[in-house]
């Protein structure tokens, strides 16, 4: 019953998103490197790209699959690890991504008012980036309950 190349029982495109998302996660920290070399409108260009890709992602694969999957069975089945993974990865990548999103128009835009723009990026970026990588772990967990045997308990 294998179907993706992860050797898991998932569908093929399920592991091209976990491996894009990870690509996304190590393309993250080279941008946060950029920063740290001082080439920062690499920085931005990077860092960018991989949230409005992201975006895309969570609109057209996440969000379906957790509607169709996992949105139906709650509140009654969130004992269960199986939805309680998924809707805990969900609700917290949702404010990450959000979060994401308004640095890169709070920092890189004037498109906000300035009332409502960044002042101490580094704090607020780095914050992001690590709640990204707990995102991003959350999302494994989430695959290997849902698609690899006797991972979790049922």
């Amino acid at each position: 019953m294998r179907e993706g190349f992860f050797g898991s029982a998932a569908p093929l495109y399920v592991d091209v998103v976990l491996g894009l998302e990870f690509a996304m996660g190590l393309a993250l920290l080279t941008g946060a490197f950029l920063a740290r070399l001082g080439k920062f409108r690499a920085h931005a260009w990077c860092q960018s790209a991989v949230v409005l890709l992201n975006t895309v992602v969570i609109a057209f694969v996440m969000l379906p699959a957790f509607h169709r999957q996992v949105w139906p069975r709650i509140p009654l089945k969130l004992g269960k690890s199986y939805y309680a993974l998924a809707s805990f990865h969900a609700a917290f990548g949702a404010i990450v991504e959000c979060a994401a999103v308004y640095i890169l128009l709070a920092a890189g835009t004037t498109l906000m008012p300035e009332k409502l723009r960044l002042t101490r990026y580094k704090l607020w970026m780095r914050a992001v980036l690590a709640a990204w990588w707990a995102v991003l772990l959350l999302g494994a967990a989430t695959y290997a309950r849902w698609y690899v045997p006797n991972v979790f308990p049922r």
